[in-house]
């Protein structure tokens, strides 16, 4: 046996294995971990478990306020929803940070009243809605009616189909590349085997 090819061949086996047994031990691991989350998705976290007997919940607060995320151009405004689902009329506030007035206002019992608030163009607006001293809802809204005036920049439309190029796909190739090159390494230790038997057949004195 000589030193030469073994030492070859050595060298391809080494080099596969780390190529291929990474790549087959993240396959694994990752598939593994998966199927673990999908055991433990469905047991209820401490926080959804029910509460014991004899405790009482917080009441809700009888008045919400929502603040819609459409701004209706050309008028900047955008509508805050107001909710009294109490049995007497509240009064509640809406501010904006906006150095302007605030909007009072007043809601029956069991009823929703809808405020169109201004806004001032193309800055951010930080609109809140407070009730009893507490606040009851707040957003950030941006008005850009000038700029939607505008025709829209044509766009590019998407390729229906993507390649695949998930972490899948690579991790398979990475296997079968380091296949390769363990398959390479034993075929040069066998030629390597039955190369100095042939060298006396074809190079005759």
């Amino acid at each position: 046996m000589q030193l030469p090819r073994v030492v070859i061949a050595a060298v391809f086996f080494v080099i596969g294995a780390l190529i291929a047994i990474p790549a087959l031990i993240n396959g694994t691991s990752g598939e593994s971990s998966a199927s673990t989350s999908a055991t433990t998705s469905g047991s209820p976290s401490p926080s959804e478990s029910p509460s014991p007997s004899g405790t009482s919940a917080t009441p809700a607060a009888p008045v919400t306020a929502s603040i819609g995320s459409q701004v209706s151009c050309p008028a900047r405004t955008v509508q805050v929803t107001v909710r009294n689902t109490g049995k007497r009329t509240e009064d509640f506030g809406i501010e904006k940070n906006d150095d302007t007035a605030a909007i009072p206002g007043e809601i029956p019992a069991n009823s929703t009243r809808t405020v169109a608030v201004k806004l001032r163009e193309d800055r951010t607006t930080r609109v809140t809605v407070n009730w009893a001293n507490k606040r009851i809802g707040s957003a950030t809204v941006k008005a850009n009616c000038e700029k939607a005036g505008a025709a829209p920049a044509p766009t590019k439309t998407p390729p229906e189909e993507l390649p695949n190029t998930g972490p899948d796909t690579v991790l398979w190739a990475r296997g079968a590349t380091g296949a390769a090159i363990i398959l390479t390494g034993a075929i040069i230790f066998w030629y390597g085997g039955i190369w100095p038997r042939r060298r006396e057949q074809v190079f005759k004195k």
